[in-house]
């Protein structure tokens, strides 16, 4: 948490120094895809050749070049396999929330096309499963996100931004019996928002 609070900090200095008046607020809710998932947790069909739907929203102050963000995605049946007949994990979810640090290309270039922005962060990524036959595993691990998106707005309030991001925890060693390992999970979320500038 550290670091998250670190980079929030230098984005608000960043942010400030670009002048209040010249930032603008988006609030972005969207859907979402994950896919190219990879975990290390047992008992668990690897996800990683499935896409899962997902849903958030994200918050955003964005000035002439620097801006910052709040981020909150959630994936349900992120480990739910569609080909398991004996449903051996009735119920998943995977949940991220994330401060970001936005740099996009100057405003001033981009009035009235697409802006095009790359963003970066860290925070906190919830992973929940229940299993059929085992206790339900459910932690809260430090992870950070790196991504790329675009937005564009059809009229003066009114909008829509794609994006693509990659999701990673930081891992942290778990003791299960006599065995010890990282526990992480990964995955990629691209989205498609609707842009509200308030």
């Amino acid at each position: 948490m550290h670091a998250a609070r670190g980079l929030l900090a230098l984005a608000i200095i960043c942010v400030a120094a670009t002048g209040a008046s010249a930032g603008e607020w988006q609030l972005k809710p969207f859907i979402a895809v994950t896919y190219g998932g990879n975990a290390t947790y047992n008992l668990v069909p690897q996800p990683n050749n499935r896409a899962h739907f997902a849903f958030g929203a994200s918050g955003m102050f964005l000035g002439e070049i620097f801006g910052i963000e709040g981020d909150f995605g959630h994936t349900p049946a992120f480990f739910q396999d569609p080909t398991d007949s004996l449903q051996l994990i009735p119920d998943s979810g995977v949940t991220t929330a994330t401060g970001n640090f936005v740099v996009a290309v100057p405003r001033h270039f981009v009035q009235y096309t697409l802006r095009p922005y790359i963003v970066g962060g860290a925070g906190v990524m919830h992973v929940a499963i229940d299993y059929k036959q085992n206790l339900p595993t459910s932690s809260t691990l430090k992870a950070m996100d790196l991504g790329a998106g675009v937005t564009g707005f059809l009229t003066k309030h009114i909008g829509v931004t794609w994006d693509v991001r990659y999701f990673r925890s930081i891992d942290r060693t778990i003791e299960a019996g006599q065995s010890v390992g990282p526990e992480h999970l990964s995955f990629w979320r691209a989205n498609m928002a609707f842009a509200i500038r308030l």
